[in-house]
């Protein structure tokens, strides 16, 4: 290998997209050199083993990939016919969101989980069970979730749940299933894909929002109640039937009003 081109393919070089960042020391024989091997990406400074993506390869370092994932552990060893190749194709991959995963995945890299990558990493988190790296995505999602709890479509929650069942992402889905249950009932059910969604999962969605609307009436029902005791009686509180006092709970409709979204 040219070692002109293989020392500066290194972290430092190598944007997020997994393009040279070209230094001012580099003459222009080092840039047709570079130009003409676009198979020489690499985040890593001490690369010993190549992927291949097409007419493209990334060469990586087969230490550090096994020490954050057991897929690549196996992959490594003497047991599979990888472990001794020095190239390793992978077929269905793409090079730029391969190259952002191991940004992710291995240390010396700050880069930061947007809406634009966070679902372009996680089925290769999960495909190579890098624990650490899925956890971190979860986080993301639950946060990035709750956080557009009144302005995430029907439509949208609906592909999120799948997701996160997709994946096991039991926090995650906890998350969805709190947005999903403030949807009417018709937006939420006319989509599709909503069948696609398990038994379990729909239950749960129906069962937490019978929960929240209960709740919610019970304490208007209670907030009214003890109002109207303060002020007829200095004695203290004794709550009654909630029927003695459901025609008089003006407040309710807005109170309910976080549980019959409509988008």
């Amino acid at each position: 290998m040219d070692t002109v081109a293989k020392r500066n393919w290194s972290p430092r070089n190598i944007r997020k997209d997994g393009s040279l960042r070209r230094s001012r020391s580099y003459s222009s024989e080092d840039e047709e050199s570079i130009g003409l091997r676009a198979d020489l990406a690499s985040p890593f400074n001490e690369p010993n083993v190549a992927f291949v993506f097409e007419e493209r390869k990334l060469y990586v370092e087969r230490e550090q990939l096994i020490a954050v994932s057991p897929v690549f552990e196996a992959m490594f060893s003497s047991k599979f016919k990888e472990g001794s190749k020095k190239e390793i194709s992978l077929p269905g991959k793409n090079l730029n969101h391969f190259v952002r995963f191991l940004r992710y995945l291995c240390p010396g890299f700050d880069d930061e989980l947007t809406e634009d990558t966070v679902h372009l990493m996680l089925p290769l988190a999960n495909e190579y069970q890098t624990d650490d790296l899925k956890n971190r995505i979860e986080r993301f999602l639950v946060s990035s979730v709750l956080c557009e709890l009144e302005f995430i479509s029907s439509e949208q929650i609906i592909l999120n749940i799948l997701e996160a069942e997709l994946y096991k992402l039991s926090n995650y889905l906890d998350a969805c299933i709190q947005v999903a249950s403030r949807k009417m009932f018709d937006n939420l059910t006319k989509s599709l894909k909503f069948e696609e969604i398990s038994q379990n999962t729909q239950l749960k969605i129906s069962f937490k929002r019978w929960e929240d609307i209960d709740k919610t009436y019970k304490n208007e029902v209670e907030e009214k109640f003890k109002s109207t005791a303060r002020m007829q009686s200095p004695g203290p509180t004794v709550l009654g039937s909630f029927n003695q006092h459901e025609n008089y709970l003006p407040n309710f409709g807005l109170k309910i009003k976080p549980h019959m979204q409509e988008n």
